[in-house]
């Protein structure tokens, strides 16, 4: 058996930080411990695992990670993972005859993020002071790993990322932070180009700030990509919204509806295109 790689002393009181957005990595106070890929997948699917509030068991495990491995190897290579896991600290996943779990002790990353949108996607949630920073909505999970176990986490936090930075916009737009309401919004039509709702928020906030010209040009490119894309135009609802009142950036007063009036003209094909 290979031996133990070399290591710090293990701190009892260091909390473990796992980090699972834009790559893989384990650290123990300021330092970054080089696992195994093998070891490296256990403590992902583990961590997702916890995430969902489920225990793995070993049988379980070595059917998703070594799928195309006999039962013997495919056991034995889960108590290698293990061993080398258990070297740098034992806590990091207990020991368990049958069942196995991310030690509590942990932090995840990806749990943090799932965390805050949680609070940002619940309307009576007071908010933490860094739930107003997108940076942690955006990442990707494990980009380079190629696991078909990953396909559906992947997705799963894609739409988490979409809901709640489009729900951070909103949040930020209804406290007057335009800036960051619209980087938050461009964050999330990144992630979803051709969602309205996310179109919407953009629009919204250049008509508060009473940047006409910049929602128009948000309307121009969003029709544009629905009809190149799938033909369509968009929705009543998001050209209502140059009809509508917004709140000017100075006085606070409406800016008088009939200003956007022209909107709708915007979106007029040509006759060949209809």
């Amino acid at each position: 058996m290979t031996s133990a790689p070399s290591l710090p002393a293990p701190v009892a009181d260091v909390q473990p930080r796992l980090y699972l957005l834009n790559g893989f990595s384990l650290f123990l106070a300021e330092d970054r411990i080089r696992l195994p890929l093998h070891a490296q997948r256990v403590l992902a699917f583990l961590a997702l695992a916890r995430q969902d509030g489920v225990k793995c068991s070993r049988d379980a495990l070595v059917s998703r990670l070594w799928a195309d491995s006999s039962v013997d190897h495919a056991h034995g290579s889960l108590r290698t993972a293990l061993w080398r896991i258990r070297s740098i600290r034992q806590d990091l996943v207990p020991a368990g005859r049958n069942e196995l779990a991310l030690g509590p002790e942990v932090t995840v990353d990806l749990q943090q993020c799932r965390d805050q949108a949680a609070r940002l996607l619940s309307d009576g949630e007071e908010l933490a002071v860094g739930d107003i920073n997108s940076s942690p909505l955006t990442g990707d999970l494990l980009p380079s790993w190629d696991e078909d176990w990953l396909l559906v986490e992947r997705e799963r936090f894609r739409q988490l990322q979409l809901h709640a930075l489009e729900a951070l916009a909103v949040r930020l737009r209804k406290l007057g932070r335009y800036p960051e309401a619209i980087d938050a919004a461009l964050r999330a039509k990144a992630i979803e180009p051709l969602r309205e709702s996310v179109h919407a928020v953009l629009i919204d906030v250049c008509l508060d700030e009473g940047n006409v010209a910049a929602a128009h040009e948000y309307l121009r490119q969003y029709s544009t990509l629905l009809d190149t894309e799938l033909g369509l135009r968009p929705s009543p609802q998001i050209l209502d919204r140059f009809r509508a009142p917004h709140p000017g950036p100075h006085d606070g007063g409406p800016h008088p509806a009939g200003r956007h009036h022209f909107a709708g003209t915007v979106l007029s094909r040509p006759a060949s295109a209809m």
